[in-house]
């Protein structure tokens, strides 16, 4: 008889320029006893990964286990390019999943950059460094009390649907000192959390108490469980800090930062209480090749070797005519990828003045290989203010509507 056993295996592949990981999970079914279930996970590199089933539901183990095998033989062959790594990030079963989870995040829109800066001069607003993760809201609820309560930790998307976390994760949310706690952050990926807001707690059910006391609460409560999940994000309360904090986040690439009114409470969807400002750079690039009849085209730099590298598509607003093949234009983008392509590209027209020699890779902003420090380090950021974490409440720190 087969030994029936769980198998977890991680694999990343570098092939053709690319950098992406794909997990493999064989796992017994938490409902049914002797049947297994079938679970990956893929995405690039380093980023938040979400479970999925590779088979629906649950089978039989040799149902499985043949699936298993074949997957893993296709993605190890040349063809495929992945090969084993040492290790990867555990998430959570898929059990409730894709289920409507009753939470719902805030979200952000632009506003122009002057008056960004004029309100970076108003001392009613806090300050927090746009991360580049996962929108990722986290509920830990208590049934019972004593050795007997059950505790249920649940991760849920922008879209309020229940998506697994990581299990490390999902264990330093539920031992934190609260029967219920309501997060709001970033799943930076590798297991890494950049919380920014405390949403709810049975003293606070509804998140009405002011952003500012919600983040200092929001510090106090990771700090009394230490973990290396926790990531940090730097925020800055007085406009003089407010102003450093910028110079610091551009200096090293980051996205750019939030800002968001320190008495405003709690709401889901778009407000007026927080803004977005990301610092969007613009390239100069050649139309490689139009994408079928969709408004979007293929776009190149010219690497230092002469060889075009491609930067994928960026889709073509309506209000703009579609460029030819061959033609120079303008796209507006939060940073580029070292495998190719740019992050938010936006179309910004023809440049008639440019010539291919001036589409260089050279010109592109790179994303930081790894802008997140553990919340352990926060203090020392020159934009932190000790004071405040000493004494305890939360933040508001919100992400693009796109995280």
């Amino acid at each position: 008889m087969t030994q029936q056993s769980e198998e977890h295996v991680y694999l990343r592949s570098q092939k053709d320029g690319a950098d992406k990981d794909y997990n493999l999970h064989l796992e017994q079914d938490a409902v049914s006893t002797g049947l297994w279930r079938l679970f990956y996970e893929n995405g690039k590199h380093g980023a938040a990964l979400k479970k999925k089933e590779k088979i629906e539901g649950a089978v039989s183990y040799d149902q499985a286990k043949k699936v298993f095998d074949q997957t893993l033989k296709e993605k190890m062959s040349a063809k495929g390019g992945y090969v084993s790594q040492a290790e990867g990030v555990e998430y959570q079963s898929l059990v409730q999943a894709d289920r409507v989870s009753g939470l719902a995040p805030q979200l952000l829109k632009s506003i122009p950059e002057a008056l960004v800066y004029q309100r970076m001069d108003d001392p009613s607003y806090l300050w927090q460094e746009k991360k580049d993760g996962e929108r990722r809201m986290i509920r830990k609820t208590t049934e019972g009390t004593g050795p007997a309560a059950m505790v249920t930790v649940i991760g849920t998307n922008r879209d309020g649907l229940i998506v697994p976390i990581p299990k490390d994760l999902a264990d330093a949310v539920a031992a934190l000192p609260l029967p219920f706690v309501v997060l709001d952050g970033e799943d930076m990926g590798q297991g890494r959390y950049a919380a920014f807001d405390l949403v709810a707690t049975d003293d606070d059910p509804k998140g009405q108490r002011g952003c500012e006391h919600r983040w200092l609460a929001l510090q106090q409560l990771l700090h009394t469980v230490p973990s290396p999940c926790w990531a940090s994000v730097a925020i800055a309360t007085t406009p003089e800090a407010a102003r450093e904090l910028d110079k610091e986040v551009r200096a090293r690439g980051g996205e750019g930062l939030v800002g968001k009114l320190k008495s405003a409470p709690y709401k889901p969807g778009v407000g007026e209480d927080q803004f977005k400002f990301p610092y969007l750079d613009r390239a100069t690039v050649v139309v490689e090749s139009h994408d079928g009849t969709k408004r979007s085209v293929n776009i190149a730099a010219v690497g230092a070797d002469g060889q075009t590298v491609s930067l994928k598509k960026v889709t073509i607003p309506a209000n703009y005519d579609m460029p030819p093949i061959g033609a120079i234009v303008d796209v507006e983008y939060l940073y580029a990828y070292p495998s190719g392509g740019l992050a938010q590209p936006r179309y910004k027209g023809i440049r008639n003045d440019r010539r291919l020699e001036h589409c260089v890779v050279s010109q592109l902003k790179f994303k930081p290989v790894d802008a997140c420090e553990p919340l352990a380090d926060q203090q020392g950021h020159s934009a932190y203010d000790p004071a405040y974490g000493d004494e305890g409440e939360e933040e508001a720190f919100c992400m693009a509507p796109g995280c």
